[in-house]
């Protein structure tokens, strides 16, 4: 028997969860939406009513594990309120919680949808923050998620507060 009331994010997440699975026995060029589907236990047209790409299904994932992350602690990591320190810390702890997840996703050469991810987490946070000169967003952002990538492909050697603290206090200022 089918649940009985799922939610669109619950479904969502499903396909999430049954693409991260079939991802580790091939590459995500090589499945089919019929595999995802049927592994998430949801109907073809559920995954045409929310997405268009399978990358958009993986971006919704770590989407879904970031808002998680961020009520589990209640915290937001972009809360202005905070010291530049404390949001750094607190977003690349995240990171390094989903390692897995976003180590799959490079070692396969998805990196863009990591990307994708992190723009929409920085531009909900733009905007809660009423920022809006485009550029340097743009450039911060850029930024933060190559230190990100780097870290990540080096084999997360700082911790998030040693990370957080060599963008405070060595990045940050060659630009003021």
């Amino acid at each position: 028997m089918r649940r009985r009331t799922a939610t669109p994010d619950y479904l969502k997440e499903c396909m999430g969860d049954a693409l991260l699975e079939l991802m580790r026995e091939k590459p995500l060029e090589k499945i089919t939406i019929e595999e995802m589907t049927a592994k998430a236990d949801v109907g073809r047209s559920t995954y045409f009513r929310y997405f268009k790409t399978k990358e958009e299904v993986l971006s919704f994932k770590v989407l879904a594990m970031y808002r998680r992350f961020s009520q589990d602690l209640h915290i937001s990591h972009m809360d202005t309120d905070s010291n530049l320190m404390t949001m750094l810390t607190g977003f690349f702890s995240f990171w390094l919680a989903i390692r897995e997840t976003v180590e799959q996703v490079i070692s396969t050469g998805h990196q863009h949808v990591l990307f994708s991810a992190y723009n929409h987490i920085m531009e909900q946070a733009r905007d809660e923050a009423g920022r809006t000169n485009g550029y340097e967003q743009c450039f911060i952002m850029s930024g933060i998620f190559g230190v990100l990538y780097i870290w990540v492909t080096t084999g997360y050697r700082e911790s998030p507060e040693e990370l957080a603290d060599v963008i405070v206090h060595k990045v940050a200022p060659v630009f003021q």
